[in-house]
């Protein structure tokens, strides 16, 4: 029994505590409350004591809603539409941010402007063809700068409700003014709307309230403008469409005269060209034959030049065959008298040989050697000859032939 009261007396006590920490939670998050800020957005605070300075950037947030109200800001790109046609909210290629983000904020509003454009003279005779209402569909592209000292001045004087005051207000007011000044032509047709167009974005980008406010335009876009009128309407219609065929014409005559301009430049190349060519051909034909005469000339040059070559060798061999029997001539008359004077030389060196006692005994022994040699052959000896006689005979003919001392 005792157990069983123990573990009843437990779970009760669990009971208790889990009650205890339910209610804690009821009245913690009775106080605190958490908000998440996405990267494209930013907190403004509004406290008890008025707005504070401190922004909440991207992230998770708690609060006490007791004293705290947190103002989400979207910085990224945003728009302002001016539209009377809405976006289907039943498509299937939006989602819910995209819807919104299309959908128009406010319907256009009348503009008053000039049916026809008067001249000076016109305006000063009070002539006046009275104001026609336009409806401009337009969009207007901004983002809010995340500065946040912007950012809570914007909260401060212009609330989170400014799209619907503030934003719309000025927009409208800057497109009236500078919408009015101008005649409906100028509106309707293209070149006027693109200039329009241009004016009522530079005018939206300088306007000193947004400025000041951190509302920043990116870019500002005519859809359509409508008139009032519709048959002033039909007229303008019809001058825009004269207009464009005029446009068109003289397009067209451009392209043509172009494409005629295309035509002559291109026969004048044609012509050019054949003309070169032939001037080409001309030039080859003149090179030809001059290649041709030089051809002639240098085989003439070269013939000539063969020939002179061929005589000047002629000459030069004949030449060198003349020196060759002149240096032949001489060779034999110098060896002649080499011998001679070589023969004179053994001669006179043998003549002298004969000078002097030595000589003289040779000459005797010459004498007698040849005196016996010439007794040999002698075979009959006259009778009244005698040896001594032939001796004596023989040698005075050698006598005569020696020289004398």
């Amino acid at each position: 029994m005792r157990n069983i009261r123990n573990r009843g007396s437990a779970q009760v006590k669990l009971i208790i505590l889990g009650v205890v920490l339910v209610l804690g939670l009821v009245a913690l998050f009775s106080v605190f409350r958490p908000i998440e800020a996405e990267g494209s957005e930013r907190i403004v605070w509004q406290t008890y004591s008025g707005v504070s300075d401190d922004v909440g950037m991207d992230g998770l947030h708690f609060y006490c809603p007791a004293i705290t109200t947190p103002n989400l800001y979207y910085i990224g790109t945003d728009t302002f539409i001016i539209d009377d046609k809405t976006v289907n909210p039943k498509n299937t290629y939006m989602d819910a941010h995209e819807l919104q983000f299309n959908q128009p904020d406010v319907p256009p509003v009348p503009i008053p402007v000039q049916m026809d454009k008067l001249s000076a003279a016109d305006l000063q005779s009070g002539k006046t063809t009275g104001p026609t209402n336009i409806k401009m569909s337009c969009v207007m592209q901004f983002h809010l700068d995340p500065d946040p000292v912007k950012l809570v001045a914007l909260h401060k004087q212009k609330t989170h409700a400014y799209r619907t005051t503030f934003l719309k207000d000025v927009l409208l007011e800057t497109i009236i003014s500078s919408t009015t000044i101008l005649d409906a032509r100028t509106v309707y047709q293209g070149a006027g709307r693109v200039k329009l167009q241009n004016t009522i974005q530079q005018a939206l980008r300088d306007e000193p309230r947004f400025v000041t406010f951190g509302i920043v335009v990116e870019k500002f876009i005519i859809r359509e403008v409508e008139f009032e009128d519709k048959v002033f309407l039909g007229k303008i219609q019809l001058e825009a469409l004269a207009e464009q065929r005029r446009k068109t014409a003289v397009k067209e005559e451009r392209a043509n005269l172009a494409e005629a301009s295309a035509a002559q430049a291109k026969a004048m190349t044609l012509q050019l060209e054949r003309l070169v060519e032939a001037d080409t051909k001309k030039g080859e034909r003149i090179a030809k034959a001059e290649a041709a005469a030089r051809e002639k000339v240098l085989a003439a040059e070269a013939s000539k030049q063969q020939v002179t070559l061929a005589a000047e060798a002629n000459k030069d061999k004949l030449r060198l065959e003349g020196e060759g029997e002149q240096l032949r001539d001489e060779a034999k008359a110098s060896g002649i008298l080499a011998v001679g004077q070589a023969t004179a030389e053994a001669k006179k060196l043998q003549l002298e040989a004969y000078q002097g006692e030595g000589g003289r005994r040779f000459a005797e022994v010459e004498k007698a050697k040849h005196l016996g040699a010439g007794i040999e052959k002698i075979y009959y000896i006259p009778a009244d000859m005698s040896i001594n006689t032939i001796s004596s005979d023989f040698a005075k003919a050698i006598t005569i032939g020696l020289p004398s001392n």
